[in-house]
Protein backbone atom coordinates (compact mmCIF):
# COMPACT_ATOMS: atom_id res chain seq x y z
CA UNK A 1 0.00 0.00 0.00
CA UNK A 2 1.27 3.33 -0.98
CA UNK A 3 0.96 5.85 1.63
CA UNK A 4 1.75 9.17 -0.78
CA UNK A 5 -1.62 9.02 -2.60
CA UNK A 6 -4.25 9.78 -0.26
CA UNK A 7 -7.11 10.42 -2.52
CA UNK A 8 -7.47 6.34 -3.47
CA UNK A 9 -8.43 6.33 0.28
CA UNK A 10 -11.46 6.27 2.46
CA UNK A 11 -11.71 8.29 5.27
CA UNK A 12 -11.68 5.48 8.21
CA UNK A 13 -8.18 4.53 6.01
CA UNK A 14 -6.91 8.55 6.49
CA UNK A 15 -7.66 8.13 10.08
CA UNK A 16 -6.25 4.74 10.50
CA UNK A 17 -2.84 5.60 8.96
CA UNK A 18 -3.14 9.16 10.24
CA UNK A 19 -2.97 10.17 6.19
CA UNK A 20 -4.49 13.70 5.13
CA UNK A 21 -6.63 15.35 7.88
CA UNK A 22 -5.50 12.83 10.16
CA UNK A 23 -2.32 13.63 10.08
CA UNK A 24 -0.58 14.91 13.46
CA UNK A 25 2.49 17.50 13.22
CA UNK A 26 5.28 17.52 15.56
CA UNK A 27 8.55 19.33 15.75
CA UNK A 28 12.25 18.61 16.84
CA UNK A 29 13.96 20.51 18.85
CA UNK A 30 17.87 20.95 19.84
CA UNK A 31 20.07 22.80 22.06
CA UNK A 32 23.22 22.86 23.76
CA UNK A 33 23.56 23.19 27.81
CA UNK A 34 26.27 24.12 30.38
CA UNK A 35 25.09 21.32 33.13
CA UNK A 36 27.60 19.41 34.44
CA UNK A 37 26.18 17.06 36.98
CA UNK A 38 23.17 14.66 36.99
CA UNK A 39 22.02 16.56 39.79
CA UNK A 40 21.44 19.63 37.75
CA UNK A 41 20.31 17.53 34.46
CA UNK A 42 17.56 15.99 36.49
CA UNK A 43 15.72 19.65 38.00
CA UNK A 44 16.27 21.02 34.48
CA UNK A 45 14.51 17.51 32.95
CA UNK A 46 11.78 17.97 35.61
CA UNK A 47 11.05 21.63 34.70
CA UNK A 48 10.87 20.97 31.21
CA UNK A 49 8.62 18.00 31.48
CA UNK A 50 6.21 19.97 33.72
CA UNK A 51 6.33 23.06 31.44
CA UNK A 52 5.32 20.67 28.45
CA UNK A 53 2.97 18.73 29.98
CA UNK A 54 1.37 22.16 31.06
CA UNK A 55 0.37 22.53 27.46
CA UNK A 56 -0.55 19.44 26.30
CA UNK A 57 2.73 18.44 24.78
CA UNK A 58 4.80 14.97 25.34
CA UNK A 59 8.55 14.85 24.91
CA UNK A 60 11.03 12.26 23.35
CA UNK A 61 14.58 12.26 23.69
CA UNK A 62 17.27 14.33 26.46
CA UNK A 63 20.94 14.73 26.41
CA UNK A 64 23.57 15.89 28.82
CA UNK A 65 25.57 18.49 26.74
CA UNK A 66 23.41 18.29 23.60
CA UNK A 67 19.77 18.15 24.09
CA UNK A 68 17.40 17.18 21.52
CA UNK A 69 14.18 15.29 21.06
CA UNK A 70 10.65 15.44 19.27
CA UNK A 71 7.73 17.14 20.88
CA UNK A 72 3.89 16.28 19.88
CA UNK A 73 0.58 16.57 21.19
CA UNK A 74 -0.39 14.19 24.22
CA UNK A 75 -4.05 13.83 22.62
CA UNK A 76 -4.56 11.45 19.82
CA UNK A 77 -5.32 13.60 16.19
CA UNK A 78 -4.01 16.50 17.22
CA UNK A 79 -1.48 18.11 16.10
CA UNK A 80 1.16 21.35 17.78
CA UNK A 81 0.38 24.38 17.32
CA UNK A 82 2.85 26.92 16.02
CA UNK A 83 2.54 28.60 19.36
CA UNK A 84 3.31 25.84 21.21
CA UNK A 85 6.39 25.55 18.91
CA UNK A 86 7.19 29.22 19.79
CA UNK A 87 6.26 28.81 23.84
CA UNK A 88 8.86 25.80 23.77
CA UNK A 89 11.39 27.67 21.94
CA UNK A 90 11.16 30.70 24.29
CA UNK A 91 11.29 28.89 27.61
CA UNK A 92 14.46 27.24 26.86
CA UNK A 93 15.76 30.47 25.39
CA UNK A 94 15.10 32.22 28.76
CA UNK A 95 17.22 29.10 31.03
CA UNK A 96 20.38 30.24 31.94
CA UNK A 97 22.18 26.73 31.41
CA UNK A 98 20.63 26.85 27.51
CA UNK A 99 22.26 27.93 24.77
CA UNK A 100 21.82 27.93 20.88
CA UNK A 101 18.17 26.34 20.39
CA UNK A 102 17.05 25.39 17.43
CA UNK A 103 13.70 24.37 16.51
CA UNK A 104 12.32 22.41 13.27
CA UNK A 105 9.46 23.06 11.27
CA UNK A 106 6.39 21.22 12.23
CA UNK A 107 6.64 17.60 10.39
CA UNK A 108 4.38 14.58 10.06
CA UNK A 109 5.58 12.72 12.98
CA UNK A 110 4.35 9.42 11.82
CA UNK A 111 6.21 9.60 8.42
CA UNK A 112 8.72 12.59 8.40
CA UNK A 113 11.40 9.76 9.28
Amino acid sequence: MKLDKIENKNRRLRKKLYLGEFAILGFEVSCKTSIADFGQYDVFIDEFIDFIDSIGLCFGGGGLELFEGFLCSIERYRSVTEAEQLQVAQWLEARAEVSKVEVSELVDANYAF
